[in-house]
């Protein structure tokens, strides 16, 4: 099957949807599918991704989306189209290429909803925008996903979750002490300073943060930006991972990250992030912006280390060998519905 896959965020950022995206299409074509990946971004296009060029940053939800809104863009989007079985596009909704693309991709349109957040006076503009989609089988990442879908679109999506690649058992090698924070610094949904003050509670522990945006906390080692292989390093060496996030998570991939390297989690009690992990064993939550409580679970884990492979298996259920097949799935109806 030819599948074209449209991200609607640049992949020159790091990104949730865009792993997404991209770990989605590997495993398709391991599968036999031709896949192609559509998404903003500057470089040079191949026959598997064809990059629509630099993108306009858009603040919104307490983040910032990098999306690529020209008309231009979008006609070369639509244009990329051509020859597909099935188009796949990612929160369809946002302003650009996706939105473009899911309104051209009439009788073959799967749809992912990502996004978590209370839509407010956005619902009625977002179901009319909505209602002007042709028809499509819909997925969301998490429950939190599929009630903002069921906000803004009126329709029922299927939970389907996000994924990663399950590298090895970990060897339970670790460095005592060692603690991680992943995601930007500096935007302000991740909680980052609840991270840095957490560095002068628990002075026993070693702190070191990874993600761009660093403001030189004290006591913490601001590591910035670094590639995805030397992040996984330093999740297969840490202790524990403490994910302090805000609000406006629809699913826990930081989390699932973590604990695919052998990791335990310390973490905000955010729905979406209790979804995807409750075993005490390997994660323990606090209250948002709780300093103190937060303190007192990352101590209590780093006095009681998680067995390694136990936080392995707990992220078995979010591979692409689990998840993959119920994405194939909804394809399948998808193109029945053309039948």
């Amino acid at each position: 099957m030819r599948i074209a896959q449209v991200c609607p965020y640049s992949l020159d950022q790091p990104g949730g949807v865009a792993s997404h995206v991209l770990g989605l299409a590997s495993w398709l074509r391991s599968r036999g599918h031709s896949v192609v990946v559509i998404a903003p971004g500057e470089g040079e296009s191949t026959d598997e991704l064809h990059l629509m060029g630099r993108a306009m940053s858009l603040p919104f939800n307490g983040s910032v989306a990098h999306l690529g809104v020209r008309p231009d863009q979008a006609m070369r989007t639509r244009a990329a189209l051509d020859g597909a079985d099935l188009v796949h596009v990612h929160e369809p909704l946002t302003p650009g290429i996706a939105y473009a693309a899911a309104r051209a991709a009439r009788g073959r349109l799967v749809v992912t909803h990502h996004a978590s957040f209370h839509p407010g006076l956005l619902a009625l503009p977002l179901r009319l925008r909505s209602a002007l989609l042709p028809p499509r089988e819909s997925i969301a990442v998490s429950s939190a996903a599929a009630e903002t879908a069921r906000a803004v679109t009126g329709s029922e999506p299927v939970v389907v979750a996000n994924a990663v690649p399950l590298p090895p058992s970990p060897d339970g090698v670790r460095e005592r002490g060692l603690v991680l924070f992943v995601g930007r610094l500096d935007e302000p949904r991740k909680g980052y300073p609840v991270y840095a003050a957490l560095a002068g509670l628990v002075p026993e522990a070693r702190f070191v943060a990874i993600g761009p945006g660093g403001g030189g906390a004290s006591g913490v080692e601001e590591l910035g930006a670094l590639t995805d292989r030397e992040r996984d390093e330093w999740l297969s060496r840490a202790e524990v991972l403490v994910a302090p996030n805000r609000f406006g998570e629809s699913f826990g991939m930081v989390l699932i990250e973590a604990l695919a390297r052998g990791c335990a989690v310390v973490a905000s009690d955010l729905p979406a992030f209790r979804e995807v992990v409750s075993d005490p064993g390997v994660a323990s939550f606090f209250p948002v912006d709780d300093v103190a409580l937060a303190a007192e679970a990352l101590r209590a884990r780093l006095n009681s280390p998680a067995d390694p492979e136990k936080a392995w298996r707990a992220a078995g259920r979010f591979t692409w060998d689990v998840v993959g097949p119920e994405v194939e799935a909804v394809y399948a109806a998808a193109l029945s519905r053309m039948t």
